[in-house]
């Protein structure tokens, strides 16, 4: 992943956060009703209230019949482009540097969002509300955002969201490098609520971007834009721990459903998704504490003779104030 000398210092910093940031965040899961406030308060997620499904599903002589294409950029239809949209065009307005390049990798219900709401919180960011968290330093692209089929074309396909041909990665990583390059884009939209895919929106470049989901690290020409890779590697105990929370408080499941989804999954999972720690320049591994859950051990793992800077402690920290407290050390 290329990087320039002026940006090392301050991925360095950002490493030291995440792990202090990550141990914090992770330690004590959010009750539902405080993670909904979490949502309101810093992300300020809203979904589209006319949200209405194309009908459409890729590969189909239907959505063949629509396909269009942009400066050589094919547009799938599935993503309910609008007829006057491009999927780059030129920005509002030009910023001082470069923009920061960051890509956050980890299956699914593994806590990337509370993660980064935790990150925005903590950098004091005032949050524009809309579909994507633009804060005014740093905005936070959801990656399922390029699902190329909806949740209803995906029951079609058969195929899950983890599969990389449900997933568009040629548009992903033009518009990753347009952005990095200060252009803006029409990124599509994959609405959670509905399950349906919105009309794109305009995002405009800002000093860090953040991509965060199943596959930023996966395709090459994304990862090639990366200045910082971070996978966020978390053991099955703890994953089925907090995908139960997640899944039973939001969704109604039983724990039996959640363990069957999870196995579900797991081929794809271990295909498409877990082989990005090889190119992730930052692991960040979640295993229980001594004390068991909800308490956690994490581990930040750095690439062995990678051009990222090492993160080193001359001695111990200790953290109190809370239950259980935390410690960072070598």
């Amino acid at each position: 992943m290329p990087r320039s000398g002026s940006l090392l210092l301050p991925l360095a910093a950002l490493g030291a956060a995440l792990v202090l940031l990550g141990r914090l965040a992770f330690v004590a899961p959010p009750s539902p009703s405080l993670r909904a406030r979490e949502v309101r308060s810093l992300v300020a997620v809203s979904a589209n209230p006319n949200s209405v499904p194309t009908g459409l599903v890729w590969p189909s002589p239907e959505a063949e019949a629509k396909l269009r294409e942009v400066d050589g950029i094919t547009m799938y239809p599935t993503h309910a482009w609008t007829d006057d949209m491009k999927p780059i065009v030129p920005a509002a307005g030009k910023l001082d540097a470069t923009p920061v390049i960051i890509g956050v990798a980890a299956d699914s219900g593994c806590g990337k969002s509370t993660f980064l709401r935790r990150i925005l919180g903590a950098l004091g960011t005032e949050v524009t509300p809309g579909h994507t968290a633009i804060g005014d330093m740093m905005t936070v692209v959801c990656l399922d955002d390029y699902h190329t089929n909806d949740r209803a074309g995906r029951k079609a396909t058969g195929l899950t969201a983890l599969d990389a041909k449900e997933n568009d990665f040629a548009l992903m990583g033009v518009q990753i490098e347009a952005l990095k390059q200060g252009k803006a884009v029409y990124k599509p939209i994959y609405n959670h609520d509905t399950g349906n895919k919105d009309p794109p929106e305009l995002i405009e470049p800002n000093k860090v971007m953040v991509f965060e989901g199943l596959h930023p690290i996966y395709d090459e020409k994304a990862r090639s834009q990366l200045d910082l890779g971070i996978y966020i590697d978390i053991v099955n105990e703890v994953k089925f721990a907090w995908k139960v929370q997640r899944d039973v408080a939001e969704r109604g499941w039983t724990e039996e459903q959640v363990k069957e989804d999870i196995e579900k999954r797991l081929p794809d999972f271990s295909a498409y998704v877990d082989p990005q720690k090889a190119n992730a320049d930052v692991v960040l591994r979640y295993e229980p504490s001594d004390k068991g859950l909800p308490y956690l051990k994490v581990k930040l793992i750095q690439k062995k003779g990678g051009a990222f800077p090492m993160i080193t402690l001359k001695k111990d920290i200790t953290l109190t104030g809370s239950e259980p407290g935390a410690t960072l050390k070598m």
